[in-house]
């Protein structure tokens, strides 16, 4: 009895190895050296040879880089006792950056020079800003949170001038994402909330049983979110209903905590989170596969810069080019 259970549990195990295996595949990449030894939290390129990133630890050091050549050689921008934890640009001069302690900065020039927006009143939660968005030049969305139950979000329409915001009691928010000018989304601890432009939250949305940290629209209607408990979730109908495309971390299984997602088009998709972990997917989000190639450091972030090209974050300086 003790023989048949044993080559059972083997047939078990060799099931087990070769369809993980089936499931993976190795990404081709070309790490950028920065000279950084720092947690690189956001990513924005330009083009193949322009481009930032930004990160620090917190409440310790905050920077900004630029690259003029590809990431050859980087140029220190900006720096602050604050870490910064995201970075995006409207066009070639104007961008914003965002970080600890409600950390905002702007600049103006193309990223040469940044500044330190004071908000106009002071919130009722102070934490992490993880997420900058943009509709236009003066339509700016930005949220953040920490330990598990305090979220804010905050808008302006005056390019920085004057902030509204919306305070998270009872949840910490980690993103937003708006699809056009009128509908966004933002994901939180075990929520996904639909927004409008005028209204930072007005809807919970029918998906729970994760630590959401990442949502990201191909259009109006396809979306996806991950999360920190290793589930992939998408929806066809703008978030009215969702399904589960990657499953949540089991006992069998090594333990996937997400950080972002991101699409190059409405077919290539890449979502990474600690340990090394990279999904790809190439089928609109149906299936992914993990890229057993990269080293076993936590991803943080990542650009997409055409239907070819991403660009990867991570801690400890690294910055990874991707080509798919």
């Amino acid at each position: 009895m003790s023989l048949l259970r044993n080559k059972l549990l083997a047939i078990c195990l060799l099931f087990f190895f070769c369809a993980c295996k089936k499931e993976n595949i190795s990404l081709s990449y070309t790490e950028l050296n920065t000279d950084i030894d720092t947690k690189l939290r956001g990513v924005y390129f330009f083009n193949e040879t322009t481009g930032f990133v930004c990160g620090g630890e917190k409440i310790e050091t905050g920077i900004i880089l630029k690259t003029i050549d590809g990431g050859a050689s980087w140029q220190q921008v900006y720096s602050s006792s604050l870490a910064l934890r995201d970075i995006a640009f409207v066009n070639d001069s104007l961008g914003f950056a965002c970080g600890d302690s409600l950390l905002i900065v702007k600049t103006t020039d193309g990223g040469n020079t940044w500044n330190k927006l004071d908000l106009p009143y002071t919130p009722v939660i102070i934490a992490p800003l993880n997420s900058v968005q943009f509709r236009d030049a003066q339509h700016v969305y930005i949220c953040g949170g920490e330990n598990s139950d305090r979220g804010i979000a905050l808008r302006t329409a005056d390019g920085g001038t004057w902030w509204d915001y919306q305070a998270f009691y009872n949840t910490e928010v980690t993103e937003n994402y708006f699809t056009n000018d009128t509908t966004g989304y933002i994901t939180a601890n075990g929520a996904v909330f639909k927004a409008t432009a005028d209204v930072l939250t007005n809807n919970y949305l029918n998906i729970e049983g994760d630590f959401f940290t990442s949502v990201c629209f191909t259009s109006a209607d396809e979306g996806f979110v991950c999360g920190y408990d290793g589930g992939i979730y998408k929806t066809s109908d703008a978030g009215a209903s969702w399904k589960q495309v990657r499953k949540d971390n089991s006992a069998f299984s090594a333990r996937t905590h997400f950080n972002k997602i991101r699409f190059a088009d409405s077919a290539k998709g890449f979502a990474v989170g600690n340990s090394g972990a990279v999904y790809y997917s190439d089928n609109a989000g149906e299936t992914w596969k993990l890229s057993d190639n990269f080293p076993d450091e936590n991803l943080y972030s990542i650009f997409v810069l055409n239907n070819s090209t991403c660009f990867i974050s991570g801690y400890g300086g690294k910055l990874y080019k991707v080509s798919f």
